[in-house]
């Protein structure tokens, strides 16, 4: 909602999306940045997955995580570009692409 709120538009692809659903909507919106969150530790490894095949179709797209056990480190060892504490922080690093 805070990411909608700031006029960015959001597509939600829901929970327990496949790597391949993602790359297929990167390739229907070029330009976009992706948003992953984790709310369970178990999860964070499909986070890693997701940005591995991220990077294999669409190298450039920006990738953002967050979530409640997800952590800057954590962020830099999967590869991901950025790591958001908050929706506010997140909107933050959206509008410092766009700068």
């Amino acid at each position: 909602m805070m990411v909608e709120g700031a006029g960015w538009e959001v597509i939600d692809l829901g929970v327990d999306v496949s790597a391949q659903k993602f790359t297929e909507e990167i390739q229907k919106h070029p330009g976009c940045a992706v948003g992953l969150s984790a709310l369970l530790t178990t999860t964070m490894i499909n986070m890693e997955a997701i940005v591995t095949e991220i990077r294999k179709v669409a190298a450039s797209t920006k990738i953002l995580v967050g979530g409640a056990p997800v952590s800057d480190e954590f962020c830099k060892k999967i590869g991901a570009d950025n790591y958001s504490r908050d929706p506010q922080a997140a909107v933050n690093y959206l509008n410092s692409l766009v700068a």
